[in-house]
């Protein structure tokens, strides 16, 4: 007799990649919701933003070699895809029973918590190819920008607009001239 055991990579692939057969798909990859999309883009321009700025620290204090290119790209694209698979497992999840939904959202969890230390790993084992401390700062930048991103909304939600929106608004008081 056979026992299955839960394997978590296999479960996150089969659930990642399902086939949607409905009238508004084709093809056999989930949807990808327009929220992840969009959230997804918003994290990739701040952790493009952020690494130019430390590839420019890097330079100005003269530390800056070939292998802090190659550990900022690798650590920020592993970082926007952590957060990329993390929408999808959200989104995947919310179509799911609570039962199942645990289940994906724990299996997300575990592979892209191992993808992660594959990195660091591979990181601080080759440092002629990868420096370590570029690859950990930019593995960081797809956090700072979920966080940035919360206070942006937070603000928005409090009433707070900026210079220039407050600028194209009528003034409310005094009424028009």
């Amino acid at each position: 007799m056979q026992i299955a055991t839960f394997n978590p990579m296999r479960f996150m692939l089969y659930s990642t990649i399902v086939t949607v057969k409905d009238s508004e798909t084709e093809g056999c990859f989930l949807k990808i919701d327009p929220t992840v999309k969009k959230e997804t883009i918003y994290v990739c321009v701040v952790t493009l933003i952020l690494s130019m700025l430390m590839e420019s620290v890097f330079l100005i204090i003269r530390h800056w070699q070939l292998t802090v290119l190659f550990g900022n790209l690798v650590g920020a694209g592993v970082g926007i895809l952590n957060f990329f698979l993390l929408g999808l497992s959200v989104q995947k999840a919310v179509k799911s029973e609570e039962k199942r939904a645990k289940d994906i959202l724990r299996a997300s969890h575990a592979l892209r918590y191992a993808l992660m230390a594959i990195l660091v790993v591979t990181a601080v084992l080759i440092p002629s190819v990868f420096d370590m401390w570029a690859t950990l700062i930019s593995l960081l930048f797809a956090t700072v920008a979920v966080y940035t991103r919360a206070i942006f909304n937070k603000d928005r939600k409090n009433g707070s607009i900026s210079a220039e929106t407050a600028a194209d608004q009528p003034d409310i008081e005094g009424g028009e001239e």
